[in-house]
């Protein structure tokens, strides 16, 4: 496995949240906070099938996301910027292994009742950009999937 994908997998793993960033149907850009889990390089989350985001993706699959852990250094900066495509899971069997991923990680949603309009997105990953300016600023790495 290629060296910066897994510091993007270790970076994921070791984190809750990430921006996702879509676009509406009028192509303005918009983004929302995601409690997510992931499965190697590929995150999933779970969200109303009546958001703006589901919305957004139905309309224009391709999304963005970063994940950062705030710091008041410059030089002591890590984090990942990723382009993906997000999809909606029609696996229920799939759908309820990341579910009870989410649980595990977020033991308070355990008890959030889930709905009908409850859905599982998955996003797939395209180009992962892994910046780390522990090692010097603005230094930055890419890997395409």
């Amino acid at each position: 496995m290629d060296l910066v994908r897994d510091l993007v997998i270790d970076y994921l793993s070791r984190r809750k949240f990430l921006t996702l960033a879509t676009t509406t149907t009028k192509g303005e850009p918009l983004t929302h906070p995601i409690a997510y889990v992931n499965i190697d390089d590929t995150v999933y989350f779970s969200t109303n099938k009546k958001t703006r985001k589901v919305k957004n993706i139905k309309e224009n699959p391709n999304v963005a996301y970063s994940v950062f852990d705030g710091t008041d250094h410059l030089d002591e900066i890590k984090l990942i910027q990723m382009e993906g495509t997000a999809s909606i899971l029609t696996d229920n069997s799939k759908a309820e292994e990341i579910l009870n991923m989410i649980k595990k990680k977020f033991p308070s949603m355990a008890d959030m009742p889930l709905d009908s309009d409850s859905i599982v997105v998955k996003i797939t990953p395209k180009v992962a950009y892994f910046s780390d300016y522990t090692k010097r600023f603005g230094y930055r790495e890419m890997v395409e999937y």
